[in-house]
């Protein structure tokens, strides 16, 4: 197997001390490699991004006496992957200074990156040469991307603008939407989208759901709330996803509808401290201080460890 297929699989599993390894025995048995083979750097700085290394990522990239595009993207990527999005940006301007051109992969890293710390002034930058570039209608995961930035910056009108002038649009799409709706408290236009979605025919996945359960939850609709069960439980989403269970019981706590969310608990399969948590504050917000504290015992024989979420809700009890 060559390095490049042995760095892939390495960076696949996340396998830290094997990639390590291999990036060793290369560097004894064929220290030349990466004089000659770009794609050899580019595979190791992807490895170790892959794996969270990513000082030694950047290592392998400075000491790279001819570096590409690629080598650049891995470092991007790994930069915005692992949430370092002001290293993300700083090495998208080195690349930049080098002469290098920007493809649709390197805007979505820098996009994210921009999006995870808030730097909407370089989120417009790129867009501008996205749009200069004319990549907007040829590629779906760069709009979703966009849309995903401006939304976390809450700028959710230019959000909107860029989902209403794509030419297609996907689930992903839907959620980077509906999310930042949620997000920001605009729970109304979030449901409002979230009709829409379903009026194109796009089934709502557990993300999407997750977001439109949060809206309901906090505005009270219930109704909209039960149907959105409805669905989770015909789809079999709900043992897939146990997110979606605490969700569901936090939307029915809320709307003072606690028999149905101790049902839902009832059914989970897997409950966490989340679960627990959540029916023990929709016990005591309304007043209920006794079932709180059973609910607490019985968690406790569940041996599942309380947080800080829960002491609070149980001190207050």
């Amino acid at each position: 197997m060559s390095y490049v297929s042995l760095l892939k699989a390495c960076a696949k599993k996340k396998d830290l001390q094997r990639g390590m390894d291999v990036h060793s025995a290369m560097l004894k048995t064929a220290c030349g490699l990466l004089e000659t083979n770009p794609f050899i750097g580019s595979s190791l700085i992807h490895m170790y991004a892959k794996c969270g290394d990513l000082s030694k990522a950047q290592n392998v990239l400075d000491e790279l006496p001819v570096r590409n595009s690629v080598c650049w993207n891995a470092m991007i990527s790994g930069y915005a992957q692992q949430g370092q999005g002001k290293e993300a940006i700083y090495c998208f301007n080195l690349m930049q200074r080098e002469g290098f051109s920007s493809h649709a992969i390197t805007f979505t890293s820098v996009l994210k990156a921009c999006g995870s710390i808030g730097a909407l002034d370089k989120g417009k930058q790129i867009h501008e040469m996205i749009v200069r570039e004319r990549l907007l209608g040829e590629d779906i995961v760069l709009g979703n991307a966009l849309i995903d930035m401006y939304a976390k910056c809450n700028v959710l009108t230019k959000a909107q603008q860029v989902f209403d002038g794509l030419p297609n649009r996907d689930v992903v799409s839907w959620n980077a939407l509906i999310s930042g709706y949620t997000k920001h408290g605009h729970y109304m236009e979030a449901l409002a989208s979230f009709a829409k979605m379903k009026m194109e025919g796009l089934f709502p996945n557990p993300i999407t759901l997750t977001s439109i359960l949060k809206a309901c939850g906090t505005i009270g609709a219930f109704e909209i709330g039960k149907q959105i069960h409805h669905e989770i439980v015909s789809k079999g989403l709900m043992n897939v996803n146990p997110v979606l269970g605490n969700s569901l019981m936090d939307v029915y706590a809320r709307c003072c509808r606690l028999i149905e969310a101790e049902q839902v608990h009832d059914h989970l399969h897997i409950r966490d401290v989340v679960s627990w948590s959540t029916l023990i504050a929709g016990y005591v917000q309304q007043g209920q201080d006794y079932e709180a504290l059973n609910c607490f015992e019985s968690m406790q024989g569940e041996n599942v460890d309380p947080n800080a979420v829960t002491f609070a809700y149980i001190l207050k009890a």
